[in-house]
């Protein structure tokens, strides 16, 4: 299915590719916000631009190393949700895209990750020293865009959700190699480091059209559960999901030191062999090939991806029905089909 009006290129067909699955049409969706969409694409590139030769250079390079723009995605349609009607749906949506874009950045450097997309990362094409600087250019620049939109509670959010983040982020290098990890620590920790950033996407939406305290915690609540769907989704496709698709080997995120939901499901069965097989893959003692098909074959024959995405829908389902305090309008509909195209994503 194709987007009236779309090339298949940019961002709209970068959403295209997204969520082309037998869910809901995405046209019915983007539709919505198609034009809203395209104006966040150009904001987020003109505004990477600057007379600093450097920045001018990596802000291009990012710029058209795309990304999904699920974030802007889904603030536009919580906008248009709250029937907000003013110009800062756009900026704020630009803002969510540069403080995500600094997070993947800041991620890379600590990774040492030389692939992002299937291309190059700005570390390896620029250096640790320079790419860090970069992401606090981001980060600093999404917080001076945001000032626009001349709301306090605006900031104190961005602030918070960035705060967060960071909290997230420091967890993560605290729990890397760990095969001890248990399940309520990594529930928090993908909550700090993707959630809330879903969350903030939908509470900054409300925000804006200064909507009641108990729509703007079921929106908060929507975008909560959301993004928890949305990681666990992504923790599974580390291990079935198609690497050129992906852009990156496929079990990368446990050969990096990064234990998931769905082995600490494998490894709270008990089983030493399994145990021993993931610490292995961790330490860089197996032999890649056949240490990760084993690894696979368990995680499906012990049930464990399959009780992982059980609980991505429980989050997506819980997720749709804080739309109830909505009313049944085009937005509303685009929303509560949104998890269920999530949920069946190939990348």
């Amino acid at each position: 299915m194709t987007i009236p009006g779309s090339s298949g290129r940019g961002v709209i067909g970068r959403a295209e590719r997204l969520i082309q699955t037998s869910a809901p049409s995405p046209t019915e969706i983007f539709a919505l916000i198609e034009d809203r969409l395209r104006e966040v694409e150009a904001t987020f590139r003109d505004s990477l631009s600057s007379p600093i030769g450097i920045v001018d250079e990596i802000g291009d390079f990012v710029a058209n190393a795309g990304g999904k723009r699920v974030r802007p995605t889904l603030h536009l349609l919580t906008s248009r949700l709250c029937g907000y009607k003013g110009p800062y749906d756009v900026v704020l949506g630009t803002v969510l895209e540069f403080i995500h874009s600094a997070t993947l950045i800041h991620d890379d450097i600590i990774d040492d990750a030389t692939v992002r997309r299937g291309s190059p990362s700005v570390n390896f094409r620029w250096g640790n020293n320079v790419t860090v600087l970069f992401g606090d250019y981001l980060y600093a620049k999404a917080m001076q865009m945001a000032l626009r939109a001349g709301s306090l509670q605006v900031m104190e959010t961005l602030a918070q959700v960035t705060l967060r983040m960071i909290e997230g982020e420091l967890l993560q290098t605290r729990y890397s190699g760990r095969v001890d990890l248990s399940e309520p620590e990594y529930l928090d920790l993908i909550e700090r480091k993707t959630a809330e950033l879903f969350a903030c996407c939908c509470e900054l939406a409300g925000l804006l059209a200064e909507v009641d305290e108990e729509r703007l915690a079921a929106l908060r609540a929507y975008g909560l559960n959301i993004g928890m769907a949305f990681q666990l989704v992504d923790d599974l496709l580390d291990y079935t999901g198609n690497a050129k698709q992906l852009g990156k080997a496929s079990t990368a995120d446990l050969r990096e030191g990064k234990v998931t939901l769905c082995v600490i499901d494998l490894l709270a069965q008990g089983r030493l062999a399994d145990r021993e097989l993931v610490r292995r893959i961790v330490d860089g003692e197996a032999d890649d090939g056949p240490a990760i098909a084993r690894l696979q074959e368990r995680l499906r024959e012990s049930g464990a991806l399959a009780r992982t995405h059980a609980r991505a829908s429980r989050y997506a389902e819980t997720a749709r029905a804080e739309l109830r305090r909505f009313p049944d309008r085009p937005a509303r509909r685009a929303l509560e089909a949104l998890p269920d195209l999530l949920l069946a994503r190939r990348r």
